[in-house]
């Protein structure tokens, strides 16, 4: 008998955590054009922003709550009275709403940020799911920098706020210090001790390790997981939607999972983040990055040309674009298979001794500059066709 594949959940966190991303600044309008794209990708809950931080994050989050119907609105909160309220009436008027608490919970937080002990912070996280209970169902709390924090005193929280019927814990890696198994332990530790909870997987980049962290998680027992488009977030960024998208996609057979997420628009929702935002994406980023589909090297190129699955574990059109998106880079590495092919694609077919030819101009002109562009790819097929009898 075959299982059916366990359906992921996300909270997607683009318009919130993204927006920490030091120099992004969404204006309103922008940001209902990213939720808009987000919930049309079909992205369970979107983390649209901290109401209470400004004037214009309360009117954006509003807008986003009256605007966007096809998916779950939320807000965050510090664990305080006046936080919970403002959130609250930012999202209310939404179709689908929630809210999402949070404190801090680790010794270092603790006693520098807060100035608490663990039983007041224990008591704050109580009171503040009850008060978010008394406005809505869809009540979830995060326990930040919770990979920090001791083993104990995380189930205690963990306790507390799910007699007080929280709906997700959100378990934080807040400044990417776990390591996947570490990662996949705590959750696996918090399912064992509380079975019926419902565990969200908040994982930072810090060493490089959120999506891996994000997916240990996951196969321990966490139903839903943070993701930013494009890996935006604070300092090195949080766990790229897009990546964990592609992953459970491409491996969802050996890790019993699947998505309910629309893969063909990734690319379009990766450029209107990065224009948005002003941050552009690196050339080698996973699944967007410009080279994501480029090759360089000669065998490389060979293998894709002959067929592209000899290099390529997804294709362009299961991220919304298309073939002519694969791209074969003609550098000084490159071999004949490539040259060929991009001179076909500028109309030159050449005979064998042509290509020779043709090709031994391309590694000479390689060693004056870094780049053949489309000028030097014509004048090389030209001076062929002239200079060579076939």
């Amino acid at each position: 008998m075959t299982t059916e594949p366990r359906i992921i959940k996300f909270y997607e966190t683009t318009l919130r955590d993204g927006e920490q991303t030091p120099g992004v600044n969404y204006f309103p309008e922008e940001k209902l054009a990213i939720a808009q794209a987000l919930a049309g990708m079909g992205f369970d809950t979107l983390d649209c922003g901290f109401p209470i931080s400004s004037p214009g994050e309360f009117e954006a989050v509003r807008l986003i709550a009256s605007k966007v119907d096809n998916a779950e609105i939320c807000a965050i909160a510090r664990a305080n009275p006046a936080d919970i309220e403002r959130a609250w009436d930012a999202v209310k008027i939404a179709a689908h709403s929630a809210i999402q608490p949070f404190i801090s919970v680790s010794p270092l937080h603790r006693k520098v940020k807060l100035n608490k002990t663990r039983a007041e912070v224990l008591e704050l996280a109580k009171a503040a799911v009850a008060l978010g209970r008394s406005f809505t169902e869809n009540v979830d709390f995060a326990l930040e920098d919770t990979t920090r924090t001791e083993h104990d005193f995380i189930l205690e929280v963990c306790e507390t706020i799910i007699k007080e019927g929280v709906r997700f814990v959100t378990l934080c890696d807040t400044v990417g210090f776990a390591l996947p198994w570490e990662f996949g332990k705590l959750v696996a530790d918090v399912r064992h001790e509380f079975p019926q909870a419902r565990i969200s997987a908040h994982c930072h980049d810090d060493l490089g390790l959120a999506v891996a962290n994000a997916l240990e998680g996951l196969r321990n027992g966490a139903e839903r997981v943070d993701t930013c488009i494009n890996g935006l977030g604070e300092r090195a960024g949080n766990a790229a939607s897009e990546e964990v998208v592609m992953v459970i996609k491409t491996r969802s057979a050996d890790l019993g999972m699947d998505v309910r997420v629309d893969t063909a628009r990734i690319a379009s929702t990766s450029r209107l983040v990065a224009r948005l935002s002003g941050m552009q994406v690196q050339w080698t980023k996973p699944i967007v990055g410009q080279n994501a589909f480029s090759h360089g090297g000669g065998i490389h190129q060979d293998g894709v040309l002959k067929d592209a699955r000899t290099y390529e574990i997804m294709t362009p059109e299961s991220i919304g674009l298309t073939s002519a998106d694969r791209r074969m880079h003609m550098g000084k590495l490159s071999g004949r298979a490539a040259l060929d092919a991009q001179l076909r694609e500028l109309g030159y077919q050449l005979e064998k001794e042509q290509l020779n030819y043709a090709f031994e101009m391309a590694k000479l002109l390689l060693g004056k500059k870094k780049v053949l562009e489309e000028m030097d790819m014509r004048y090389i097929a030209e001076t062929t066709v002239t200079n060579t009898i076939v």
